[in-house]
Order: C-alpha cells, then structure tokens, then sequence
C-alpha cells in the first residue's frame, strides 16, 4: 500500500493561480502566452522580458510558473531562487519553491521553505495540502492529517484533498474515517475510479468483504469509461477474489491488471499464485520469474517461484530460489531498526 500511496503522491498535479501583477504589464504578448497556457512559450518570452529590466518585473516568477506547468522542476528552481533573491518578500515564489521541491521527493526542504512562505503570508488550503503530501512522504501521518483537515477547513470542496485525507486515514488503520473520507469523495466526484478502489481498500480491511467487492466492481465499471486505465481495481479485486478461494473469478482479472500495467511486481506475483493455486504451473512459472525479475529484492517472489519450481520437479532451481528467499529475509532482518545484532542484548 505504501507504494500505491506514493505513487498517487508523485503523480498529483497543482493548478496554479495566475495572477499577473502590474509589472508584467510590460510585456503583453509573455502575458497573454502564459494565460493561453502556452507555458513552452511563455516560458521563453518571460526570459526575454526579464532582459530587458534584470531583476525589476516579475518575469522570472512567471518564467518559473510556466517552467512548473511543463514539470521542468530543475529549471524552475534555478529562476524561482534567483527571483527570490531580488524579492525576497514574495511569498508566491517560496510557496512555489516548496511546491517544486515537493515534487522533487525532497518533504524536508519544502517544509522548510513552507514555514518561510508562511511567515510572509498565511497559507492557503492548496498549500497546506502541498505541506501536508510532505509529511507523508516523511511517514509523519499524524502532521499529514493535522495538515489536510485544515485545509479542508479552507476548502471543503477539494476532492483531491480529501482523498488523500482518507488515504492517511488508512495509513493510520482508521478505516471508519477513511471510509467516511472515500464516501464524501464519491458523493462529490462519482466518477473517482482511485476514490472507489480505495473505499474497497478501505472496506476489506474491516472484513467487510462482500461491500469491498462491491465497491471494487463499480472501480473497474468507472475505470472502463476512462481514457487513462489503472491496474489497482482489477489488482485488488482479483487478489480479494483469489484469497476467497475464487480462483476462476479471479484470473480474467488479474490478466486485465497485467495488461494495463506489465511493469507492476504485485500484478504479476498476484497473477503467479492465482495461477499456481489454479496448479496451471506452467504460466504460474513466467509469471513469477516476471516478478523476480521485476524486483529481485522482494523475497514473496523467490520463494513462489520455488514453490512452482518444486511443482515442476525442477528441484535444483527451487533449491536456489528458497536459498535467495532465506538470504533476503536475513538481511532484511538484520538490515531492520528493531532487529539486533547477535550476541547483543536490549536494554
């Protein structure tokens, strides 16, 4: 689940607002670029705008907008910070800065340019979203939740905030209010496939299995009208399914999510033991030595492709695989901050 969850993290997009101040004035043709949202371009004719007076428009700040809005988020740092430097009170541009070093995967920095932002100008919801995705990728669930209430508080009809707010709900086995949190999403957005799939999530961890099932049945129904597909419904419902002992039900399922998604571990070891549960050993084979070959860290993979070795008669190949499978277990064992060295005692 804390992959899916960052993944959903990196992947978010900001609108940014425009708000073009008097100085740019100077330069139409930037500004009407930038609010056509011709960012390649406006890029370029902000550049040449802050020529003509260095340091004394706000070209660069919107330079780095516009460099933003095309995810050159190095670039956009370079001009943002220099831009700062010659207004050191616009908090627009630090806000800015944290968003970019957000979406950099660097949570400290931002928080840091977020409390320097905050002392020029008191933040506003998408901000405090923006601090609060930061806390999560730190695994701070507590701030992250701290965070995201308040900017719903701001503004309660942001969906995308409270989706995330029932994602830490989930990270914290809050499933009642993540429950809540998916529920209110759906009432204003009834096309969110992630928010569907997550109350799904949300539902089998309480055990309420035939609601879950529901709920990821009406995902894949959202998710087959949509133009960009996701693996997490058919994924979900076809590992519950398989779990239940639904192994038929399950495999079409399975096989959508790996067609939509080739390059996912869990996909193929999920499709790898409904296979072998099914003792279609065969394609249970392909499909772990896919999931080893995908993550050759993650010892789930080395020992189901032992089992299938063992099925297969194959007895000096699962021998190798259950040999990688205790070494990975051992090391992450060894590797843990609770696990302790031997001969050594806790105190």
């Amino acid at each position: 689940m804390g992959r899916e969850f960052g993944a959903v993290i990196l992947l978010i997009a900001i609108a940014l607002p425009v708000r073009i101040s008097g100085q740019s004035g100077s330069c139409p043709t930037a500004v009407q670029m930038f609010r056509q949202r011709l960012w390649s371009d406006a890029a370029a004719a902000f550049e040449e705008c802050e020529k003509q007076s260095p340091g004394k428009t706000d070209a660069l700040l919107y330079r780095g907008k516009s460099l933003v809005n095309l995810q050159k988020f190095d670039d956009a740092t370079t001009v943002l910070q220099t831009y700062a430097k010659s207004h050191p009170q616009s908090e627009d541009a630090i806000y800015l800065l944290a968003y970019v070093s957000f979406r950099q995967d660097k949570p400290a920095d931002s928080l840091r340019l977020f409390s320097d932002a905050a002392k020029l100008k008191s933040p506003a919801a998408n901000d405090l979203m923006i601090a609060a995705l930061d806390y999560v990728l730190l695994n701070d669930y507590t701030d992250a939740a701290h965070y995201l209430e308040w900017s719903l508080q701001m503004n309660p009809d942001d969906v995308e905030a409270r989706y995330h707010l029932g994602r830490v709900r989930y990270q914290q086995n809050q499933f009642d209010l993540a429950i809540a949190a998916f529920q209110e999403v759906m009432k204003r957005d009834p096309g969110n496939v992630k928010a569907e799939d997550n109350l799904g999530l949300s539902l089998e961890a309480k055990n309420q299995i035939e609601p879950a099932i529901a709920a990821y049945r009406k995902a894949i129904e959202l998710d087959q009208a949509s133009v960009s597909p996701s693996e997490q419904p058919y994924l979900n419902l076809g590992a519950l399914l398989a779990r239940s002992s639904r192994i038929d039900e399950a495999i079409p399922l399975l096989e959508r999510a790996a067609e939509i998604a080739p390059g996912v571990f869990k996909v193929h070891y999920e499709l790898g033991k409904a296979y072998f549960d099914s003792r279609r050993f065969d394609p249970a084979r392909q499909q772990a030595e896919e999931t080893v070959k995908l993550d050759p860290s993650d010892s789930s993979g080395h020992y189901l492709l032992g089992r299938i070795y063992q099925r297969l008669n194959r007895k000096e190949l699962a021998t190798e695989q259950f040999r990688m499978t205790a070494e990975l277990i051992h090391n992450k064992n060894s590797n843990s901050p609770t696990g302790m060295a031997s001969g050594t005692k806790s105190h």
